[in-house]
């Protein structure tokens, strides 16, 4: 007994699963054991695949609670095979047994037992993918169907599509279809062997996808579809994923491989990239989009200035938000006005922000990414209200009207003011402005970033905006910036100062 089991004790397993393995090998459930990395997976995900006799009496020892907490404790996961699984690999070609369980990966075989056929026929995977397209393009039959004839329903029919899609990865990947877990329990799954995956859904706060909980907490939204463009657009990019994971199984199976020439589109690269070194190596950064740029000729020298939207993690966000700052603070021929948010942000907020946010976060507009994301999710049926950003303002618009009104307006002399609030009047009016010409109410507070961000919001306008921000005086913004802090009259507003913040404040609020 001790030599069968050998090779399974020389691995050093957690004691409880050494002895649920052995014992049920003792009682014949388990016949045969391989061990090791999912196919193509660079992640560390380690699977004990176990052929057994009788999967409803095998579930009752590696139960679905063992094995999730197996999982989170020491990254191990645990695919029961039975012969219909087998059988399936047969008609899928036995990629995933040539592929996946070598002998390399053998910990124990029962003497009595015959290792499965690793013989592979790439014919066979092909037919496989042909009859997996046919079936996807029935049920696309179907969704198109519904989706033109504006039946209820098509969100619900939606998520049963991406299970059917989920299935053929599980099969290729694991042997057999994740019939135990729940759709988003399955995307967290695949996510540790098959990064694309998490390019499909937005998750939120809890590590869940934002869509699925969606729909959950609110059955309305499913039933009158409000998520149905957003999910047909996630089909889309799961079937090309199938297509693809099926296509690298069918050529790595051949005996022979010989490589097509495919001609591949060379990405785009951002031509000052490496301007941008102290963000991209800032932990948090996620992806980088350019959503405009401008060129201006000051003193005979041509100034390009670029927008951009960085994605960031919520745990990093302070800290990018620093570096960011030092961008705006430059006078170069190059510059960059940068907003930053979270991903979950933009989705949380979409109702309000869509007529900004979806001309920004394209595709085509990325010029860095560090890893797979997801597009967000735009929703079908709603009227986008920019109304209810007013009261994320951190001060309230009367007051800061009220007083503007009182120093600057109405004033007959010089003024004092602290910069403190100074500033509070000029970033709160600035955001306010561009919210009214953009749907996007910023959350920064820098006044260079406010003020570029002012002339991209009302192009027609921006010239005579521009000269209003050339007439403040440079120094006084940017020693109101240093000085927020300063709650104390530090400064005496000249009868020209307070003209141009007049001039300046009138605009802005036309």
């Amino acid at each position: 007994m001790e030599t069968k089991f050998q090779l399974l004790q020389e691995q050093k397993f957690p004691e409880n699963l050494e002895k649920k393995l052995i014992n049920s090998v003792i009682d014949k459930h388990v016949t045969t054991i391989w061990y090791g990395g999912v196919y193509t997976s660079s992640y560390n995900l380690e699977v004990f695949w176990l052929r057994v006799k009788d999967k409803e009496k095998a579930t009752k020892v590696f139960s679905k609670e063992y094995t999730k907490e197996l999982l989170e404790d020491s990254n191990f996961h645990i695919v029961l095979l039975d012969d219909k699984d087998f059988e399936l690999q047969d008609k899928a070609g036995r990629a995933f047994i040539k592929l996946c369980l070598g002998d390399t990966l053998l910990l124990y075989k029962d003497d009595n037992i015959e290792l499965p056929s690793s013989y592979c026929y790439s014919s066979d995977v092909e037919s496989f993918k042909k009859k997996y397209i046919e079936t996807y393009n029935l049920l696309s039959s179907y969704s198109n169907s519904m989706n033109k004839d504006e039946e209820f329903g098509v969100t619900y029919f939606y998520l049963k599509f991406f299970e059917h899609d989920l299935g053929v990865i599980e099969t290729m990947l694991f042997g057999t279809i994740n019939v135990h877990y729940n759709l988003t329990e399955r995307l967290l799954l695949l996510e540790r062997v098959f990064p694309q995956i998490k390019t499909l859904f937005v998750k939120d706060k809890e590590n869940l996808f934002y869509i699925i909980e969606a729909i959950d907490r609110d059955p309305e939204s499913a039933r009158f579809d409000d998520w149905a463009l957003a999910l047909e657009k996630v089909q889309a990019k799961l079937h090309t994923m199938v297509i693809q994971l099926l296509d690298k199984f069918e050529f790595d199976s051949r005996p022979y491989k010989i490589k097509p020439k495919i001609k591949v589109k060379k990405k785009k690269t951002f031509k000052y990239i490496d301007q941008l070194l102290p963000l991209t190596n800032t932990k948090g950064v996620e992806e980088i989009y350019k959503f405009h740029e401008t060129v201006t000729f000051e003193n005979e020298r041509a100034i390009t200035h670029f927008y951009l939207l960085v994605l960031t993690t919520k745990e990093d966000a302070e800290e990018i938000q620093k570096v960011i700052d030092t961008f705006s603070c430059k006078n170069d021929d190059l510059k960059f006005t940068i907003i930053s948010h979270t991903r979950l942000f933009i989705q949380e907020y979409s109702f309000e922000n869509i007529h900004f946010f979806e001309d920004v976060v394209k595709e085509e507009n990325i010029i860095y990414s560090n890893g797979y994301y997801p597009s967000i999710h735009w929703m079908d049926n709603y009227d986008c209200d920019y109304g209810e950003s007013i009261f994320r303002l951190k001060y309230p618009l009367s007051k800061i009207n009220k007083f503007i009104k009182k120093k600057i307006l109405h004033a007959k002399k010089q003024s004092f003011i602290s910069t403190n609030k100074l500033h509070r009047c000029l970033y709160i009016k600035l955001q306010v402005y561009i919210l009214v010409h953009t749907t996007y109410l910023p959350h920064t507070s820098n006044l260079n970033t406010l003020l570029s961000l002012a002339l991209y919001a009302d192009n027609d306008n921006a010239p005579k905006l521009n000269v209003l921000i050339n007439q403040l005086d440079s120094f006084l913004l940017t020693y109101t910036q240093k000085n927020i802090q300063q709650k104390d009259n530090n400064l005496i507003l000249d009868n020209s100062t307070i003209d141009s913040l007049k001039q300046f404040f009138d605009f802005i609020d036309a």
